[in-house]
C-alpha cells in the first residue's frame, strides 16, 4: 500500500472516529444544540416529521386485550425541538438563554388503546352502558432497561377521548409518560422499553440511542 493511500487512510479513519460522537444526544445541551433543536422544531415541515419519526415505534394490534399502540422516547433534543414547535412566537435566541441551564429529564411514552375485551365490562351488569375506566398506572408495568433496569423519577397518565356518538366523548385509552434521570443514560448505547400488560403480553421496543440526537 502507497504511503499517500496509507494516509488517506488513517485520515478518514481517524475522522470517522471523531464524528461517531456526535450522533448521539449530548447533555447537558450546548448553546448550538438549542438553536438547532429549536430551528428545526420552528420550521414545522417535513424534516421536522422526519426527525420525530425515528423516537415512535408502533406496534400492530393484538388478538385480545389492550392494544399497546405506540412506544415512544424524548431525549432532550428532542424536547427542545418539540418546544420550537409548539411556540407561538418563536424567539431562537430567547429560548438559547431560557434552555442553557434547564435539566431535562429523559422522557418514555407509552400509547394505549382500549379494546373490546380491555378493559372489558362491568362484572355485575354485563350490558351496563359504557366501559370502566382502567387504573392505567396500576395494569401496566412499564421498565427502562440499559444493562440494568434504571429507575423512573415521575409517571403521569393522560386520558384520550374519542367521539363515539355525537358530542359525547368517551375515554379511548391513555398515554402513560414515564420521566427518568438523563445522566444515568449511556448515550451511546441501546436502550430497551418493556410493556407488561394485565393480560401477560411481554411487549418491547428498542431504540439506538447512539442514532438519535
Amino acid at each position: 500500500m502507497k504511503a499517500t493511500t496509507r494516509l488517506r487512510l488513517f485520515t478518514f479513519l481517524v475522522v470517522g472516529a471523531v464524528a461517531l460522537p456526535s450522533l448521539a444526544f449530548d447533555y447537558p445541551m450546548s448553546s448550538s444544540s438549542i438553536r438547532d433543536a429549536y430551528m428545526l422544531g420552528k420550521r414545522k415541515d417535513f424534516r421536522t416529521a422526519e426527525f420525530f419519526a425515528g423516537y415512535v415505534h408502533r406496534l400492530p394490534m393484538p388478538e385480545t386485550g389492550p392494544h399497546v399502540a405506540t412506544i415512544s422516547v424524548e431525549t432532550p433534543y428532542a424536547q427542545v425541538v418539540e418546544l420550537g414547535q409548539d411556540a407561538l412566537n418563536p424567539d431562537v435566541q430567547r429560548a438559547e438563554q431560557e434552555l442553557a441551564d434547564k435539566p431535562f429529564p429523559f422522557i418514555v411514552r407509552v400509547g394505549i388503546n382500549m379494546t373490546d375485551t380491555y378493559p372489558g365490562p362491568h362484572p355485575w351488569n354485563p350490558r351496563a352502558a359504557g366501559v370502566p375506566i382502567p387504573d392505567f398506572k396500576r395494569d401496566f408495568e412499564i421498565q427502562l432497561v440499559q444493562r440494568k433496569q434504571i429507575p423512573a423519577i415521575s409517571v403521569q397518565v393522560y386520558l384520550l377521548y374519542s367521539d363515539a356518538v355525537g358530542n359525547i366523548y368517551q375515554i379511548s385509552g391513555a398515554i402513560l409518560e414515564l420521566q427518568f434521570d438523563t445522566d444515568k443514560l449511556d448515550p451511546y448505547d441501546d436502550v430497551t422499553v418493556k410493556v407488561h400488560t394485565p393480560d401477560d403480553q411481554n411487549l418491547e421496543s428498542t431504540f439506538d440511542l447512539g442514532h438519535l440526537r
